[in-house]
């Protein structure tokens, strides 16, 4: 018998027949299951833990690549500017609306001598908004969904989202900074013109996003502003004269 037999032989039986395993596999095992647990502790605690360090990016896809962003500049154009201004005569393939008045609030003209975009607000709605008590109940409606959260039922910037801001900033929040919603009803947003109004709706303006993805229709936009309207002349104590004389009045 050879001595590899031998030692087969002599090994401890289990299970009736079986030879014991080896210690140096039981041991390997034994590390590779810890190995294991390990990982995914590891895995379990990045996930639900924060950190100051990025993550580990193991798939790549799209997130990182070589871009450019808004108001980067770039040498492949000889204006230097990343950002390309529209072409003229393109339209959108989605929500077009051959009136431009209603669908931007503005309008454009090409200045080819300094290739730049001069932009005019419009200071009156559009001839397709019929300004009447029905459209401001609709106007209403939409702004205590969308703007009232920030700017408050009355417009003055007062709503549950500043009282929140203004709580958690008061009580020391690290990094905190809160700047107040706009007072709708104050002297310069009475000055601005109805387009201006529409387009801070639509694209947003300074700390404030653009709500044109969440109120699609140019139409409700336009209520919006013509209960903001409403809101200047009834509220915090303005006259009828202190809005532009094309304005609606307010709703008794």
């Amino acid at each position: 018998m050879s001595e590899k037999t031998a030692n087969h032989s002599t090994r401890p039986m289990i299970n009736g027949g079986f030879p014991k395993p080896p210690f140096w596999l039981t041991s390997v095992l034994i590390c590779g299951l810890v190995g294991s647990l390990l990982l995914v502790a590891t895995l379990l605690r990045s996930r639900f833990s924060h950190s100051s360090s990025p993550r580990v990016h193991f798939i790549q896809d799209m997130d990182n690549q070589i871009k450019v962003k808004t108001q980067h500049a770039s040498e492949v154009f000889d204006d230097g500017r990343a950002i390309r201004p529209k072409i003229a005569g393109t339209v959108s393939r989605q929500n077009y609306y051959p009136d431009e008045h209603l669908a931007h609030g503005f309008t454009q003209t090409w200045d080819a001598s300094k290739n730049v975009w001069n932009v005019t607000f419009d200071t009156e709605f559009p001839q397709v908004i019929k300004v009447d008590a029905a459209l401001l109940a609709h106007g209403q409606k939409k702004f205590n969904t969308y703007c009232m959260p920030c700017h408050g039922y009355d417009g003055m910037g007062n709503g549950p989202v500043n009282f929140r801001a203004a709580e958690i900033q008061s009580n020391g929040v690290a990094g905190m900074s809160w700047v107040q919603p706009s007072n709708l009803t104050d002297a310069a947003r009475v000055a601005r013109q109805d387009g201006h109004i529409y387009n801070t709706i639509t694209n947003g303006i300074r700390n404030m996003a653009g709500y044109g993805a969440a109120i699609p229709d140019p139409h409700d936009r336009w209520a919006i502003v013509a209960y903001v309207r409403a809101l200047q002349v009834s509220g915090a104590g303005h006259t009828a004269s202190a809005a532009p004389a094309t304005q609606p009045v307010a709703m008794k």
